[in-house]
């Protein structure tokens, strides 16, 4: 069902991309596998997911780069990095659970785009080339990255929220007990 949900958001992300560009469930599933599952599931799912859609946005918008072994790696340096902040959160109440997807997302748009400009000849090696990289994307990109970033964070808080919402409807499938709000 995750990977279905997943595949479902990157398929439409893909077919709508000035509309919906990266939003999408996947950094959410990362975050909450570690905090909400135990033993192997709470990695194996979320990277099954990925695995599996990760080719459906090249092949869709026929931008077959994204498929290259140098993206392939960035991204999964960037979800390992949200899998193990989720780590650091799984004893932490349902605000600062939706809290922490919001950082969650700013960690994957700081090692993907953070890469792209150490990585691209596109960007200048400088503040100002980072700053490119991080917030308005290359000269003539038709979406600013900020607008990734944004839609990362609304789909995080989204997700994490559904996620959570599932965990306490669904307590009889809960594999740890659920995150408390006092503290």
């Amino acid at each position: 069902m995750l990977t279905a949900l997943v595949i479902l958001f990157r398929v439409v992300g893909s077919l709508f991309p000035e509309s919906f560009p990266n939003f999408q469930p996947l950094a959410a599933l990362f975050f909450c596998g570690a905090i909400m599952a135990k033993g192997s599931r709470a990695w194996i799912a979320p990277l099954v997911a990925w695995i599996v859609s990760y080719p459906a946005p090249a092949l869709i918008s026929g931008n077959t780069g994204y498929l290259g072994i140098e993206t392939l790696v960035t991204t999964g340096l960037a979800l390992t990095a949200v899998f193990f902040f989720g780590k650091s959160m799984t004893k932490n109440g349902i605000a600062a659970t939706l809290a922490g997807s919001v950082v969650a997302a700013l960690i994957f748009h700081l090692i993907t785009n953070g890469v792209a400009w150490i990585g691209s000849p596109i960007y200048p090696k400088n503040l100002h080339g980072l700053v490119q990289s991080l917030w308005t994307g290359p000269v003539g990109s038709p979406i600013p990255s900020w607008v990734f970033l944004r839609n990362m964070t609304a789909a995080n808080l989204l997700f994490t929220a559904i996620f959570l919402s599932a965990r306490f409807a669904l307590p009889r499938f809960s594999t740890t007990s659920a995150p408390s709000e006092a503290r």
